[in-house]
């Protein structure tokens, strides 16, 4: 605005030494083409001045919205300088960038949700999106005057849309009964799994016209005590079974070596003794031999 009021006073100046001109006497050879350069000289400044007035830049990474007397006019402007012919027109710059909010146990600011079987959970969640330039100018006029634009675009479109679709992913989401059926089938597909997808969908569905959502990471959902102690006994339980089941296995197997051994006589049952210790290195009792005598652990009569 300097330079437009800098312009203006140099055409009013130039205004004033025209008239001048004007009224010099036609008898004065001086002072007449004095006066006629001076008024054209300050009306090519006011001119430059103008039109560098006009001028405005958008940073890299931005996007300019144009504003006039308090209103948004136009088209918005991309990054560079751009002549604008307008002194009185201003340029507001929106952030363009890849914007991350995240919401994470660690940090103290897990996004609470209430899931199957009217459970609470803490979701750990990190959704990247950036705005959409052709929507900087509507988004601008409706949260422009109430803060920082960025935050309460973060808060008032990207955080309220994702908490209420988080919900609703969620909300029959039963983390005992997923376990179990994975446990029981033995999958390595839990219904978890598809939940960062259909929130990524939902998100682009909803606000995809304003906001370009990148991506939705959920990694991890936190439980309280209760269905935490629950999952940790279905786990456990798993693992007990899968145990036995090794140990039945193992079994058989030895059960048909003794059966093609037939009635084993002494050497062979030293030799699979001598096998198992082997096998079982560390963990046998002290003084423990695979060869019979008064000081063996292995109960074989001596022939």
């Amino acid at each position: 605005m300097f330079w437009f009021i800098a312009a203006v006073i140099l055409w009013l100046a130039a205004l004033c030494a025209a008239v001048g001109a004007a009224a010099v006497p036609s008898g004065d050879s001086w002072s007449r083409p004095v006066a006629a350069v001076a008024a054209a000289l300050c009306a090519v400044l006011g001119l430059g001045l103008f039109a560098l007035s006009g001028l405005k830049s958008v940073p890299v990474k931005n996007i300019g919205v144009p504003q006039a007397f308090g209103a948004v006019t136009g088209a918005v402007y991309e990054p560079g300088i751009h002549e604008t012919w307008t002194p009185w027109l201003h340029l507001t710059d929106v952030n363009e960038t890849v914007q991350t909010t995240t919401f994470e146990q660690a940090q103290s600011n897990c996004l609470s949700v209430r899931i199957g079987g009217q459970q609470q959970a803490c979701a750990d969640v990190t959704i990247q999106w950036q705005i959409r330039p052709a929507a900087a100018d509507a988004l601008f006029s409706d949260y422009a005057n109430q803060g920082d634009l960025m935050t309460e675009i973060t808060n008032a479109v990207v955080v309220r849309e994702l908490k209420q679709v988080v919900n609703q992913v969620l909300g029959d989401y039963n983390p005992i009964t997923d376990v179990q059926a994975v446990t029981n089938t033995n999958s390595s597909t839990s219904q978890f799994s598809q939940f960062g997808p259909t929130i990524l969908t939902a998100m682009r569905a909803d606000i995809g016209n304003r906001i370009n959502v990148l991506t939705v990471l959920l990694p991890q959902l936190h439980y309280d005590q209760t269905v935490e102690d629950k999952l940790n006994a279905i786990q456990q339980a798993y693992a007990n079974y899968a145990i036995a089941q090794e140990n039945v296995k193992v079994n058989q197997e030895n059960a048909q070596a003794f059966a093609k051994l037939g009635t084993p006589n002494v050497s062979q049952l030293i030799a699979q003794c001598l096998t198992d210790v082997k096998a079982d290195a560390g963990s046998l009792p002290a003084g423990f031999s695979c060869f019979p005598g008064a000081n063996s652990g292995l109960a074989l009569p001596a022939k």
